[in-house]
């Protein structure tokens, strides 16, 4: 057991480096013009991390925030791409 512990601490700091999927802007620029689009601009995120922008896509894919238009379908991928589109001519 104290074997198990050590070795997971001691990866812990190489987890912590890796970054979680990074999105893609260009792939996120199709899927908010095919989805997104037609009701909202990137300034209606103004202020929001990337970071939040995928948990509100998350709740609006699972439904938990309704969406007015549709329901939508995206994958984890769709929505850090999404999240990365939009956020992308941001300074950091």
């Amino acid at each position: 057991m104290r074997i198990r512990i050590r070795l997971g601490l001691s990866l812990l700091p190489l987890a912590m480096c890796l970054p979680a999927h990074a999105g893609d802007p260009a792939a996120g620029k199709t899927k908010v013009s095919q989805q997104c689009s037609e009701c909202h601009r990137p300034s209606d995120w103004d202020g929001e991390t990337t970071a939040q922008l995928e948990s509100l896509l998350r709740d609006v894919a699972s439904g938990k925030v309704p969406h007015r238009k549709r329901q939508l379908q995206l994958t984890e991928k769709d929505i850090a791409d999404i999240a990365a589109y939009w956020t992308s001519g941001r300074k950091k």
